[in-house]
């Protein structure tokens, strides 16, 4: 998705908001998935889960360029959905 939508401007990050999971096995994870266009955060105090008020794993959230929500998905979000989301966003 990333480089699809780079020239765009579309930055994709995940964010690990379970400080419990040490951040070698976060990077390990990524890594096996062949994720290196993906920037991730590790929210240590949950500041980012409590920002966008998110109540489960896996959650989407797609944001404007003016730093509004324009989507969000409680869930992973199938690939042709969320390429669908962010071009209307864009």
């Amino acid at each position: 998705m990333q480089q699809e939508f780079r020239s765009q401007g579309v930055q994709v990050l995940a964010i690990n908001t379970a400080p419990w999971i040490p951040v070698e096995e976060w990077r390990d994870y990524w890594r096996s998935k062949d994720a290196k266009d993906v920037s991730w955060a590790n929210d240590r105090d949950q500041q980012m889960l409590k920002r966008f008020e998110v109540t489960s794993l896996g959650t989407t959230i797609i944001i404007d360029p003016q730093g509004r929500i324009s989507y969000r998905d409680a869930g992973p979000t199938p690939y042709e959905i969320l390429r669908t989301e962010i071009e209307k966003t864009l």
